[in-house]
């Protein structure tokens, strides 16, 4: 982890796993691999080296992030995102997609309100389709959120394969987790509060 000397800075790599911890609230090493791609040995140093600078907590394998923690991502956040949020462009998407993500909500508390309704669960499908080829093109903008996009297609593809957990199931990588943390993420870049 960087030192006192730089303040706490991050580089793209420690941001990209305590950023993971962030969005997801608690995470598990494997998550954290598995959503950023950095190896789960890498993932385990880089977050035993954030307890022993009190960035993170290890909740007996699972991590959340302190106080310095997300002080540091927000500080990330912050220097990296100034150009997205001045962006007419980024902010036009933003709005856009707030929209969309009340349609998201109301469609998923349908889809479980209706025990998995198949024509529910089919106009969520293609909504997230829809946010899929919409994050395609806002990752000309903010280049990591073309992951989103990639576990997006992913759990599509589990709920196409009769997996009806990926809908939204709260311990895997389901859409609704995966939209969650988009959500989190696309508001911090903002600089919007949860509450927004």
């Amino acid at each position: 982890m960087a030192g006192p000397a730089n303040e706490g800075l991050l580089d793209e790599r420690e941001f990209s796993v305590l950023n993971a911890v962030f969005l997801r609230k608690m995470a598990a090493p494997e998550h954290v691999a598995q959503v950023t791609g950095v190896d789960v040995a890498d993932v385990r140093q880089l977050l035993d080296d954030a307890v022993r600078d009190e960035a993170a907590i290890d909740l007996g394998g699972q991590y959340m992030l302190g106080d310095a923690g997300r002080a540091r991502v927000l500080a990330y956040y912050d220097r990296s995102y100034a150009g997205a949020r001045a962006s007419g462009t980024v902010q036009a998407w933003y709005e856009r997609f707030e929209a969309v993500n009340a349609q998201f909500i109301a469609l998923v508390t349908e889809w479980q309100k209706s025990d998995g309704d198949e024509r529910v669960q089919e106009r969520l499908v293609r909504l997230v389709e829809r946010q899929v080829t919409a994050l395609r093109a806002l990752a000309n903008e903010i280049p990591r959120y073309e992951s989103y996009a990639a576990r997006f297609e992913n759990g599509l593809a589990n709920v196409d394969r009769g997996q009806r957990d990926f809908v939204c199931k709260p311990t895997i990588d389901s859409v609704h987790n995966v939209w969650f943390e988009f959500h989190e993420d696309i508001l911090t870049v903002m600089g919007k509060p949860r509450d927004a």
